[in-house]
């Protein structure tokens, strides 16, 4: 069976031929036109054993599908980020060379094992579920029938962290991030409490990204790879203008302006200054989300706030949206 792919690159359009047939690799080749794609076609299902004159070269190699995968996924390769591109670059150095359709489970499990010591097995999951991504779009564009992923058990992972800053903690926080000697944490610390962005993609934001007239943050690349909208509060805007501009990120490098600051050392003095202990920056995700389950908003509402694609990331609050909703209804029928 062949077909024929139309493909748009920054060199410009090309056509890839994609052939498959039972009991053999599955070979694919690049043209400049579709005539010359449709051509080729024709020379193969006209004589088979031209197959003969391909090299080993067009067969397909998992770090083709690799790159193909992050480019259908991020837009660019260079969007990819930095967390997960990490994740992929293991199994790109490791399956690289290899013909897609020749990988065995055997061997993904002897990669997953060959991992760090240290990796939790939280993080090896993560691993699993990048290469995963990759095989699985491979069978979504026919090039494979069946991941060797698919059948390679999750390790056992622990409940998920739920640390979240009290009220009092929260004005501690806040006040000492405002005596800080970076003048923009009490910033990115407020950011983080009232939209529950990351801290890569606060610190990824430029002032472009800003419509100061709406009040909204366009974040352009995410971890799951979808673009998503922050709505920003008044507070949170008043404070923007009160920093200013001084380059094209909000959170940039005075040393490298196109680089974001390093401000681990600032925040770690605000937590001493506030006295908040086992608290980490990610926390104030867990802060955002925690004050809207207690404040009545629903899991779907909190896993769009989040950016969440899976209501099960979301499930970790639910304790928190029964409490509220407890103290409702005693508020309201206790007296029945």
């Amino acid at each position: 069976m062949a077909t024929i792919q139309k493909r748009q690159t920054k060199k410009g359009t090309s056509y890839r031929v994609l052939i498959r047939q039972k009991g053999t690799n599955p070979i694919s080749k690049t043209f400049d036109s579709r005539m010359s794609a449709q051509s080729f076609i024709h020379k193969v299902e006209s004589n088979p054993n031209h197959l003969s004159i391909i090299t080993k070269t067009d067969t397909l190699t998992y770090l083709d599908i690799s790159k193909e995968y992050k480019i259908h996924r991020y837009g660019s390769i260079s969007n990819v980020p930095q967390s997960y591109e990490c994740r992929l670059r293991y199994w790109d150095k490791s399956l690289g060379d290899r013909e897609l359709d020749s990988i065995s489970k055997a061997e993904i499990v002897k990669l997953l094992r060959e991992l760090p010591k240290h990796l939790s097995n939280t993080s090896i999951n993560k691993y699993k579920r990048a290469t995963s991504a990759v095989f699985n779009y491979a069978i979504s564009k026919d090039y494979l029938s069946e991941s060797p992923v698919k059948n390679i058990k999750s390790l056992e992972e622990p409940g998920g962290r739920l640390r979240y800053l009290s009220n009092e903690e929260k004005t501690s926080l806040l006040e000492a991030c405002r005596h800080s000697h970076w003048d923009k944490l009490y910033l990115i610390v407020l950011m983080a409490i009232t939209t529950g962005a990351r801290k890569g993609e606060l610190e990824r934001l430029k002032w472009s990204d800003i419509d100061f007239d709406r009040g909204l943050a366009y974040v352009h690349q995410t971890k799951n790879g979808e673009p998503r909208v922050l709505p920003l509060t008044k507070q949170v805007l008043t404070e923007m203008e009160r920093v200013g501009r001084d380059a094209e990120l909000i959170f940039n490098s005075s040393i490298k302006p196109t680089k974001a600051y390093e401000f681990r050392k600032e925040w770690i003095k605000a937590l001493k200054r506030a006295e908040i202990d086992d608290f980490r920056f990610h926390d104030l995700r867990h802060t955002c989300a925690s004050y809207l389950a207690q404040n009545g908003a629903s899991l779907l509402e909190i896993a769009d706030v989040l950016g969440h694609k899976q209501i099960q990331m979301t499930k970790r609050y639910a304790h928190l949206c029964v409490s509220h909703k407890q103290k409702l209804i005693n508020l309201h029928f206790e007296r029945i």
